[in-house]
């Protein structure tokens, strides 16, 4: 081949990366989007409150249980670079997720360099399109925990350790121990990886493949040389802080004690909450606490294995579930948007049963340069580590550096190596078991295809249901809504579906029953509250109103918009904007705060208008800090523009005379100029675009004023 056809080609594979990485992160901002009002966990809080504390100077603190120190410091460094925005601390971990997925490729490619251009490069691009179609890994860059960076840390050790081996290079072993070590003080699971990869590198033959430039006609460093400063730059980095732990706390702990508590924690018949008051009762003494764990979680397996056997087992089962198929069944009551449901089950679940399968097959066939038994023994050690602890789904993603290349390797070369998978024959039988046993546990867990069969059609009735009852017959609704129910009989959807149509058909006796029933069977569920809310608003039962419709703010879907499409209340001809009695009247504001509503920048409303001529009357301000855009506000009544005023920062009424017509409802939309409260003090946490604040809209005749 010639060198500019080399050149060429070299460089359409690069084009091909770079618009991979694209699209991964494009997906990454988009679940950073859709996640910006989601609050922080009991960890990520903990993790922050730590970061904050250093940025305080008050120095670096324990929590309550000892984690290795350098997240901390990594969100600290964050928080100053984006000066203590959440979302901007989300924002760095999407750009850093998106920035594993060309490390994947550079891993894939190093370890199949040796198999020729094409099958490198074939599959370095899938697997790296693999990781880009993740939104596991996405969503996992959403939250403020040690995952996203460790699984970059994790990648780079893994490319560091072929590019030291592959070059004979003492200064790469070193570079790869020093990454090691920063990796184990972010998540000491990544201990292991000491041993394997100085075994690793000590076993390596002394060839090297495809040589850097001034390295085709030596050797290079030996093998001893490169584990030993691979070991070396690892030490250099964990060392440090364990003479500070020896210092701190006169007992020798390597970096934490997660992994002697959990021991105990996740082993003890006692249960996590009496072994908690037994650690915390022992203070600041890590050691003792350290000690006392390990020996009391052998000393509960040791008293039941057959009870340990079991408790493993289930976690091995629920190691291989899938995550967002089970997060959504566990927890109906959590919104979630209908795209970000089918990114879930498709590029969630979809894109890890891929990875899982593939991989497991892609390890046994594929010409992995001697990193066979390092990986096979990495993700044996997860596994292992999972059951033996418990399992949380996001302590599985260490497995994907070890999976990506192999299931790259196996969706590239398919139909190719498909036709000679006869001359290893024990290579078959041992993908065909894995991948089984992967299958099999996962299936263990739960019958995903039965369970899936099943929604599919329950979801299907409720499609219909809505349907029918968007064109008014709510008799094939109630029917549509009677066979959801007869799938699942707590479905809380199907019972507002029912209570839906029994409003259109005048039955209002029949929906109150189906919307508490509604209630019973997933309290926590918005939409029947909402609609109850409507039903006693009308009745004039004002207070259980007020307390059934404050569930607005119980979702982060836009329950505005959804009851100002679904409440059958005509709305009156005075507005509480704010008192609690609004919602279904109204959309494009924000929740209310000390009886007032701020608009979104875009806000609707529905009134009654008496016939003849009449005026609106809004009570409204916008107060803004300096700076800010003025408040430009813009008033029209069933599309036509009516009013244009600046509003001021105290509360004022702004009367719009309207034309004469004939009495009925009028749709009254409010239109200005936004502000972030964030963009003028940096140390508000406050980032809605807020427009002007409305505390009562009315509609009168225009001699309202008059005696």
């Amino acid at each position: 081949m010639q060198p500019e056809t080399r050149t060429i080609q070299s460089r359409s594979w690069l084009i091909l990366l770079a618009l991979i990485t694209l699209a991964g992160l494009g997906l990454r901002l988009l679940a950073w989007h859709w996640h910006e009002f989601y609050p922080l966990g009991g960890d990520e809080r903990e993790y922050l409150e730590q970061a904050l504390a250093l940025l305080r100077g008050e120095g670096y603190h324990e929590l309550k249980f000892m984690r290795p120190p350098l997240y901390a410091v990594f969100l600290a460094a964050g928080v100053w670079l984006v000066d203590g925005s959440t979302q901007g601390l989300r924002l760095i971990q999407a750009v850093l997720s998106a920035a594993t997925i060309p490390l994947i490729y550079g891993l894939t490619w190093e370890l199949l360099r040796g198999s020729g251009v094409g099958v490198a490069r074939g599959a370095a691009l899938a697997a790296a399109l693999l990781a880009a179609l993740s939104y596991t890994l996405a969503l996992n860059a959403t939250e403020l925990l040690t995952e996203t960076s460790f699984l970059f840390g994790l990648t780079l050790v893994f490319w560091l350790l072929l590019l030291a081996a592959r070059r004979r290079s003492a200064r790469i072993a070193f570079a790869a121990g020093l990454a090691l070590g920063v990796l184990c003080l972010l998540r000491s699971v990544a201990l292991p990886l000491l041993a394997l990869g100085a075994g690793w590198l000590w076993l390596q033959r002394r060839q090297i493949v495809d040589p850097a430039p001034g390295l085709a006609q030596n050797t290079g460093t030996s093998n001893r040389h490169m584990a030993l400063l691979f070991i070396a730059g690892a030490l250099l980095c964990i060392l440090p802080w364990t003479a500070r732990n020896v210092a701190r706390y006169d007992s020798f702990i390597l970096i934490d004690t997660t992994g002697q508590e959990n021991l105990w924690l996740d082993n003890d018949p006692a249960g996590r909450e009496a072994v908690k008051r037994q650690l915390y009762a022992m203070g600041e003494d890590r050691g003792g606490r350290a000690r006392l764990a390990t020996r009391m979680g052998l000393r509960a397996i040791a008293a039941d294995p057959a009870r340990f056997a079991a408790k493993s087992w289930r976690e091995l089962q629920a190691f291989f579930a899938l995550e967002q198929v089970d997060d959504m069944r566990a927890r109906p009551a959590i919104w979630v948007r209908p795209a970000e449901v089918w990114l879930r089950l498709l590029f969630g679940d979809g894109v890890w049963l891929v990875v899982l399968t593939a991989g497991l097959a892609g390890l046994a066939f594929g010409p992995w340069r001697g990193m066979r038994a390092v990986l096979g023994l990495w993700i044996a050690y997860v596994i292992l580590t999972a059951a033996i602890y418990h399992v949380e789904l996001r302590y599985r993603l260490p497995l994907y550096p070890a999976l990506l290349p192999a299931a790259g390797w196996a969706i590239s070369n398919f139909n190719v190596q498909g036709l000679r998978f006869r001359w290893a024959q024990w290579r078959a039988a041992l993908a065909a078991a894995l991948v089984a046993a992967a299958v099999a546990l996962t299936l263990l867990h739960a019958p995903y295809p039965s369970l899936a069969w099943q929604l599919g059609r329950k979801h299907l009735h409720l499609a219909r249901a809505d349907a029918a009852l968007a064109a008014g017959d709510p008799a094939s609704a109630h029917n549509e809504a009677l066979a959801a129910l007869q799938l699942d009989e707590r479905s809380a959807l199907a019972r507002v579906a029912l209570a839906r149509a029994a409003l259109q058909q005048g039955r209002e006796a029949e929906a109150e029953r189906q919307l508490r029933q509604a209630i019973d069977a997933l309290p926590a569920h918005p939409y029947a509250h909402l609609l109850l809310g409507d039903l006693l608003r009308r009745r004039g039962d004002e207070e259980a109103a007020r307390r059934e419709l404050a569930y607005e703010t119980a979702a982060l879907e836009d329950l505005q918009r959804w009851a100002w499409q679904r409440f059958v209340t005509a709305p009156p001809s005075e507005l509480d904007i704010g008192g609690g009695l609004d919602l279904g009247w109204l959309t494009g504001f924000h929740p209310a705060e000390d009886g007032a509503r701020w608009t979104t920048g875009r806000a609707l409303l529905r009134l009654g208008a008496p016939a003849g001529r009449r005026s609106l009357i809004l009570r409204l301000r916008s107060p803004r800090p300096a700076g800010a855009p003025e408040a430009r506000v813009s008033v029209l009544v069933d599309g036509r523009e009516q009013a244009q005023v600046i509003a001021g920062p105290e509360w004022h009424d702004l009367e719009v005379p309207l034309p004469a017509g004939a009495g009925g409802e009028l749709l009254v939309e409010i239109r200005s100029s936004v502000f972030r409260p964030h963009d003028y003090d940096r140390a508000s946490p406050d980032g809605r675009r807020l427009g002007v604040e409305l505390d009562e809209v009315r509609v009168v005749s225009l001699n309202w004023g008059e005696k």
